[in-house]
């Protein structure tokens, strides 16, 4: 079990039978994680007049809403770049990919909410927590990434996406005293040892604030990072 303050949220918690539907983000730093859910876009909206977020995931011709206020599929109108269930309207303002800053139409319930941004580096996140990942890290110089699934498996991709490696889960050591959470995990010959850190850290790239410091042994390197818990 891991250590960090699980960060909960309503909407997501209520919408346990669709999340696996939807998954994969882009981020301009981070890599696609699986190429069966590469079609799949994930978008993280925050609206002037709503202090929490809107996600949007577009596959196709289809999506799904998620928002405080409800979770609704989501089908193209044929007549415009939009989507609609049938209580909420989307449409991006510059489809079908939107970069860093760009806004969205979002109406919920009749609702328009007004100046929606998307933030593609929430979204990758968000991405993530929708693929049913625990816990997300990552780090720099060489850039890497790292996901656990609690009961089913490690996924650590390094080299910008070009080595990807999945152990089997182990269940962790946990040290409440230290605040540590360590995993140990065999591949055919290769080994790879997780230590997770209770403590602040910052993204040495962007200065992004995180909950836990990570430390990844593989191949006789040692990876730093820093991560937080998803669910």
């Amino acid at each position: 079990m891991l250590l960090i303050n699980h960060d909960y949220r309503f909407r997501l918690l209520t919408l346990c039978s669709c999340l696996l539907l939807y998954a994969c983000a882009a981020e301009p730093t981070d890599q696609t994680i699986s190429a069966q859910t590469a079609a799949v876009k994930t978008y993280f909206y925050l609206c002037e007049d709503e202090d929490k977020s809107i996600v949007v995931t577009i596959n196709g011709d289809r999506g799904h809403l998620f928002s405080y206020q409800l979770s609704q599929a989501l089908v193209r109108k044929p007549e415009a770049n939009a989507f609609s269930g049938s209580d909420v309207y989307y449409r991006p303002d510059n489809p079908p990919d939107l970069a860093p800053g760009q806004t969205a139409e979002i109406t919920i319930r009749g609702v328009r909410h007004e100046n929606c941004k998307n933030n593609p580096r929430a979204a990758v996140w968000e991405a993530a927590k929708l693929r049913g990942v625990d816990y997300r890290a990552l780090g720099q110089e060489p850039a890497w990434q790292l996901e656990i699934r609690s009961g089913k498996g490690f996924l650590l991709v390094t080299e910008y996406g070009a080595n990807r490696v999945e152990f089997a889960y182990a269940e962790p050591e946990v040290n409440q005293v230290q605040r540590t959470t360590r995993y140990a995990s065999q591949l055919g010959g290769n080994s790879v040892n997780i230590t997770i850190k209770g403590e602040a850290c910052s993204d040495s790239m962007n200065g992004e604030t995180f909950s836990s410091r990570v430390e990844v042994v593989w191949q006789g390197k040692t990876l730093l990072g820093c991560g937080r818990a998803l669910h």
